[in-house]
């Protein structure tokens, strides 16, 4: 603010200083300066900003970022809402432990092929995955003996 004699300017207001001033104040206000609100907390994921909408009343997101959303209210909704746990769509704890037996079946077909020598070349690259122990266990029993066969040169 600027003073000349008795009349101070104020510089004009760019909407790049709006925005700051509203995400270092997070009220604003709205309807021609009739309402004061809250700004809305959600950043976007691109860009890092901030969303510049206002709260919904009692909340700290506007309605687009889930402002309206209540959640479960009942213990059979909160049980399902527990049970699924789905990310990204339909990715579910059920799905995981499938692909997660499915990769150890694999990994002890691959070990026990290369073991007695049906398989050539190279091998998977990475960890292990978890759970090769439960995954076919008379074929690890059969992995244990070729190797064990192999050790003594039988």
């Amino acid at each position: 603010m600027r003073c000349l004699g008795n009349i101070f300017f104020t510089p004009p207001l760019t909407p790049y200083t709006l925005f700051t001033d509203m995400t270092k104040n997070f009220t604003f206000r709205t309807a021609g300066g009739r309402i004061l609100c809250v700004q809305c907390q959600a950043t976007a994921k691109s860009t890092q900003q901030q969303c510049r909408r206002p709260a919904t009343k009692g909340k700290q997101v506007c309605k687009l970022h889930g402002g309206k959303s209540t959640g479960p209210r009942t213990p059979e909704g909160r049980q399902r809402c527990a049970a699924a746990k789905t990310v990204h769509g339909q990715e579910t704890t059920s799905i995981r432990m499938e692909r997660r037996v499915a990769g150890a079946q694999l990994a002890v077909l691959e070990a026990v092929g290369h073991a007695l020598g049906f398989m050539q070349g190279p091998r998977t690259r990475g960890r292990k995955p978890a759970g090769m122990d439960e995954a076919y266990p008379e074929l690890q029993q059969a992995l244990r003996g070729a190797l064990r066969r192999k050790v003594r040169g039988v």
